[in-house]
């Protein structure tokens, strides 16, 4: 959630360099929201370099844990 903030701005200033952190910790223990998310800014280049490997990378593992958004990404990438 905190990763959600930051990407939004809500409450703290917009900050794609902090969302991408707290996104990757949660990501690590395998939260399937913070993967797609970390999807998103690597598909998008928000606070990364666009990447489209690593976008396919972590929607994968989203989607393999039932993720729909991220299954719906790979869908658009394929």
């Amino acid at each position: 959630n905190l990763g959600l903030m930051y990407d939004n701005g809500q409450g703290v200033a917009q900050n794609y360099a902090k969302a991408f952190e707290w996104y990757s910790k949660a990501a690590a223990q395998g939260d399937a929201s913070a993967q797609t998310n970390l999807g998103l800014m690597y598909d998008n280049g928000q606070g990364v370099a666009q990447n489209y490997a690593k976008a396919f990378e972590w929607y994968s593992k989203a989607a393999a844990q039932g993720d729909a958004s991220a299954q719906t990404n790979l869908g658009l990438m394929y």
